[in-house]
C-alpha cells in the first residue's frame, strides 16, 4: 500500500478532473503565450519572426537564414523554429518559389501541418488552407493564414 504524502499536497488521484485538465491545457498552450507576452523586444508582443533564423535543428542556424532551399520539398513545406520561440511554415509551390505563413490556425491558434497534396490542414478541427496561398478552403477557420515575406537568396530562404 503506497504511503500518504506528508506535504499536505493532494495526490493526482485525489485531484478533481478539472484541475488536471486545466493544468494540461496550461502546459500545452501557455508556453507560446508566455513567450509572446514576455518578449519586450518587439512592439507586437513577440509575433514578429526573428531575423537571425534560429539555431534549432528545424531552423536555419546561419544568421538570417530560415532554411536551406533544398530542405523544403517542392509542392510541400516544413515548419521552422525561430530563435524567439515562434515558428514559420515554409511552403514551396514551385522549384524557385517559397512562401511563409504564420502556422497558427486562424480558428483557434493550433499549429497547422505542412501541406500534403496541396492542402495545409489543422489537426484539431480540420480547417484546410490552400498550400500555395494560405487561403481558407474549409472551416471552421474563416480567415487565411497570415503570410510572412520571405525570399530565396542563393540556396537559402531568408526573410524579405
Amino acid at each position: 500500500m503506497p504511503a500518504k504524502p506528508t506535504t499536505g499536497e493532494p495526490t493526482t488521484t485525489n485531484r478533481p478532473r478539472r484541475d488536471v485538465l486545466c493544468g494540461l491545457a496550461v502546459a500545452l498552450i501557455a508556453p507560446g503565450a508566455l513567450a509572446a507576452c514576455s518578449d519586450n523586444s518587439t512592439p507586437s508582443g513577440g509575433n514578429t519572426p526573428s531575423p537571425t533564423g534560429g539555431g534549432s535543428p528545424t531552423g536555419g542556424g546561419t544568421a538570417g537564414v530560415l532554411s536551406p532551399l533544398a530542405a523544403i520539398p517542392e509542392g510541400g513545406g516544413r515548419l521552422v523554429d525561430q530563435s524567439d520561440g515562434t515558428q514559420l511554415l515554409l511552403v514551396r509551390p514551385s522549384a524557385n518559389e517559397v512562401k511563409a505563413f504564420d502556422p497558427k490556425c486562424t480558428h483557434q491558434g493550433v499549429p497547422v501541418n505542412p501541406p500534403s497534396n496541396g492542402v495545409i490542414t489543422c489537426p484539431q478541427h480540420g480547417s484546410q488552407f490552400d498550400g500555395k496561398t494560405g487561403a481558407t478552403r474549409k472551416g471552421p477557420a474563416t480567415r487565411p493564414l497570415r503570410e510572412v515575406a520571405v525570399k530565396v537568396d542563393g540556396q537559402n530562404v531568408v526573410l524579405a
